[in-house]
This record gives structure tokens, sequence and C-alpha cells, in this order.
């Protein structure tokens, strides 16, 4: 088990706010199965988590996302919590390093509110999903299936709701990564920088098959902006994911 993924790199995306065990969970599986696990982040040194509405663990960031590169890593988690996701979908970085993952096929794996992030990236259309409920009609807006169940995989994607699912969430992870390290295992070794030129030009004329139809992100819903403020302030409590 331990040296079962020990050629994968995950990144987590993550600011402060979010659901501790949406991020310590998956992460401690993933370590566990020998897997590097690095957590990218807009703070610098650490970043504060939260068991539902009281504050939680503070976990150390590895990695700014300005720094990051999504080609370095095999898959992308995306914990939730409302503050931590409405953060996040506001960060240009972090919505081109979705974008990058999702057009090079890698495991995209959000809970709860880390939706959110899918739909800000614009690469949520056309798909099948599901999160905290209260994001299903963001979801329906931008163009996705959304589905009230505990675990949903879609190509690249993987979702769920809530703490409760991360059982079901981790397991499906783990199936995922399996198949995303052999696919890393079967590619060819990089091209000598001579022959880079003109392997894109023999590439080019058959094109590479595009996952699902992609559509332009929508705005930051106002709503949720006023949400997110309210929670950081004390003047209203974070939802359960």
């Amino acid at each position: 088990m331990a040296n079962r993924f020990n050629n994968l790199k995950v990144a987590i995306l993550v600011t402060d706010g979010f659901e501790q065990a949406e991020l310590l969970e998956p992460k401690k599986a993933l370590e566990a199965a020998g897997a590097t696990v690095h957590v990218l982040s807009d703070k610098k040194s650490s970043v504060q988590g939260f068991k539902h509405v009281d504050k939680g663990e503070v976990v150390s960031v590895d990695m700014s996302i300005d720094e990051a590169r999504a080609d370095d890593y095999s898959a992308v988690l995306l914990p939730g919590g409302v503050v931590n996701g409405d953060a996040m979908r506001l960060l240009p970085q972090a919505r081109s390093f979705v974008r990058a993952a999702n057009d090079a096929e890698k495991p995209i794996a959000s809970i709860c509110h880390g939706g959110w992030l899918l739909i800000s990236a614009g690469v949520a259309k056309g798909r099948t999903v599901t999160s905290w409920p209260s994001l299903q009609d963001d979801f329906k807006n931008a163009g996705s299936q959304w589905l009230d169940q505990e675990v949903v995989r879609d190509e690249n994607f993987l979702s769920s709701r809530k703490p409760a699912d991360i059982p079901a969430f981790n397991n499906e992870f783990m199936k995922m990564l399996d198949q995303q390290q052999k696919r890393e295992r079967s590619q060819p070794a990089p091209a000598a920088a001579g022959d880079e030129a003109v392997a894109a030009a023999d590439a080019a004329p058959a094109g590479k098959k595009k996952l699902s139809g992609r559509g332009t992100a929508p705005a930051a819903p106002r709503d949720h902006e006023n949400e997110a403020f309210a929670v950081a302030h004390g003047q209203a409590h974070q939802s359960d994911g």
C-alpha cells in the first residue's frame, strides 16, 4: 500500500477557511499510499482550517499557486468550505491551474464548495457532478448535470457532497489514480529539444480528442461573495463543506 502511488504528485488547492476533514483525510490516505502531496495556496506559509463553523487545524503550505505548474502534478484535489471555495474561484492563478490540469485530462477531485472553482475556471459545462446542495443551481447555470449522490465520476472529474462522503470519495479517487499512474507509465519519454518542433508539426493535423464541451465561466455570483465576507467577519456561519 505504501508504494502504490510513489511516482505520483497530487496538488491540493486551498486557502483560509477550508473544511478540515476534506483536506486532511484525503491527504492522509494519499500519503499512506505513497503519493507526494503538495498544499498550494495564495497564502505564504499556512492556511486555517475549519471544523464546520469552528476554527480547526492550521496546515502548512508547500508552494505558492503562482509558482506551481499543473504539468508537474498527476492530479488535483479541491477541498470545500464556503470561505475557501468562494475565495479560490476568484484567484486567476487557481483558475488557470485547473484549466491546465483539465486540458491534460488529469484527475480533478472536488468536495462540497470546492466545486465552485470548476465553474469559474470554465470547465464545468457538459459535465456531471455533485457538490454541497446549495451549489446545484450554480452548476446547472454553468451547463452541468448535478446529482445528489455521495460520489460522482465523469471522465476525469470526481466529486462528492460533504465530509460524510469522504470514504467513498477516497476509494474512487484511488481508482482514478491507479488509472492515471498506468497512463503516465505508458506515455513515451519527452522528445529531445531538437525534435519538439517536428513532433508538434506531425501531431497538429490529427488534433487531440477533447473532453466534454467547456463554456465560458460566469462571474462569481455577488451573494456568494457576501456570504464568504460575512463568515470571515463573524457575521454568519460557514456551511458544512
